[in-house]
């Protein structure tokens, strides 16, 4: 017999808009990220992450993310 276990996830959708780094035109982002609120999500000293740690760990990766330029497909292919 199988047991199935359903972990709470814990999303956060971030956006950005930036320049182009190829043309300087405005481009537009969104990406989720997201960790479950399970006990095998473990913080380094091996307690288990709780919705708060694990929520400014995400807005922590959402913000790297948005301070990283962009370049539309076009202009990475040189066809710009």
């Amino acid at each position: 017999m199988y047991v199935t276990h359903r972990f709470e996830r814990i999303p956060l959708t971030a956006k950005k808009s930036v320049p182009c780094t190829g043309c300087g035109k405005k481009i537009r982002r969104q990406r989720t990220f997201e960790q479950t609120l399970t006990p095998f999500n473990k913080n380094a000293d091996g307690a288990i992450k709780d919705y708060a740690v694990i929520y400014r760990e995400l807005e922590a990766m959402a913000a790297k993310w948005q301070a990283e330029p962009e370049t539309h497909p076009a202009c990475e292919g040189g066809a710009a």
